[in-house]
């Protein structure tokens, strides 16, 4: 009987543990991109789905570490993440949308995304946006 409740609880663990998600990839891919292992940690980023891994993975498209630069590749991931809430990838999309790289170069859609960082509280955003309005009514 002893055996029989061992395999059960076994069984239950195993069942409950796939249902989860993963965690740690995360984790696992800072410790690797501090290192400057960046094919790890792009592989670790790739599995976890989360804006921050998304984020990551944007910024190192952004930067060319790991990968060759590549502004739509990381204008992408930015996207991902900015849509699930992360505030740093809002203003970087902001960035992107103001100076062109990546993306065609929209003012509106830089103001839209520092809008929605600047909401949470992010000041580089909110800075940004004080600049946009201030050569806005220089312009008048």
């Amino acid at each position: 009987m002893k055996g029989f409740k061992a395999g059960v609880l076994i069984s239950i663990s195993l069942c409950i543990g796939t249902a989860l998600p993963v965690w740690g990839d995360f984790s696992r891919g800072q410790e690797a991109y501090l290192l400057k292992d960046y094919a790890k940690a792009m592989q670790e980023y790739k599995n976890d789905d989360s804006p921050k891994a998304y984020y990551q993975i944007g910024y190192m498209y952004d930067h060319g570490e790991g990968v060759p630069q590549d502004g739509k590749e990381a204008a992408a991931w930015y996207l991902k993440a900015a849509e699930k809430g992360h505030v740093r990838a809002q203003y970087r999309l902001g960035l992107m949308y103001a100076s062109g790289f990546g993306v065609d170069q929209d003012m509106k859609e830089s103001v839209k995304w520092y809008r929605k960082a600047a909401s949470q509280g992010f000041l580089p955003a909110k800075e940004a946006l004080k600049k946009i309005e201030k050569n806005q009514s220089g312009k008048n």
